[in-house]
């Protein structure tokens, strides 16, 4: 990294029946924010998820790797959209994820924050069939979690539409932004607060 900075990890899922060419534009822009991004093709299981960060962390450790030395493995997430964010949950208890995001995605049967360990976004969609599901994990969710209801956001257009919010949290949540904390998410005129129903706990 530029003077000596290291990269924190982002780790995407896309949704079923996509891949990450379908996220491009949107994985390049949290790139250009500093975050190596990682995706593949996503699974119900988040095992690739750890895969890809064992691998990750191994690029890191190896002279012959251009990441070399280059990425911060104290800070990472995991994430994705549907089906991506169903294997988020299915692997949200691996012990080096900082923060985990979770859009259009909840779990079928209101169990997946049992995983959870650290804080979590949730974004939805107000014409979304996933956000209920959403809505039962929001109940369930015992750790600091940021909901957003996206208005005039269905199923396909919700990672799209909330593309910017999950910038700002990965800068507050991997790049230490602690400013985010009120101006972006948790104040009552945050940045964020005018685009749809917005909840939040347990911080």
């Amino acid at each position: 990294g530029q003077d000596g900075v290291d990269h924190p990890i982002l780790v995407w899922g896309p949704g079923a029946g996509s891949d990450p060419a379908a996220y491009e534009d949107m994985l390049r822009q949290w790139a250009s924010h500093g975050f190596v991004v990682y995706s593949e093709v996503s699974s119900s299981s988040g095992a690739y998820m750890v895969d890809a960060l064992d691998w990750l962390e191994d690029q890191n450790a190896s002279p012959n790797s251009p990441l070399h030395q280059d990425l911060d493995i104290s800070e990472i997430a995991f994430g994705g959209h549907s089906r991506g964010s169903i294997g988020t949950f299915d692997v949200a208890d691996e012990q080096r994820l900082e923060t985990t995001i979770h859009v259009a995605g909840g779990s079928f049967d209101g169990t997946g924050p049992e995983s959870l360990r650290n804080p979590a976004l949730y974004v939805g969609g107000d014409e979304d069939f996933a956000t209920a599901n959403m809505e039962r994990d929001y109940t369930n969710t015992d750790v600091p979690v940021w909901f957003n209801i996206l208005d005039g956001t269905d199923h396909l257009l919700a990672t799209r539409n909330g593309q910017h919010i999950i910038t700002a949290w990965l800068r507050w949540h991997l790049a230490d932004e602690e400013f985010r904390r009120t101006e972006d998410f948790l104040s009552a005129d945050c940045t964020f607060c005018g685009l749809g129903d917005v909840q939040h706990k347990n911080w």
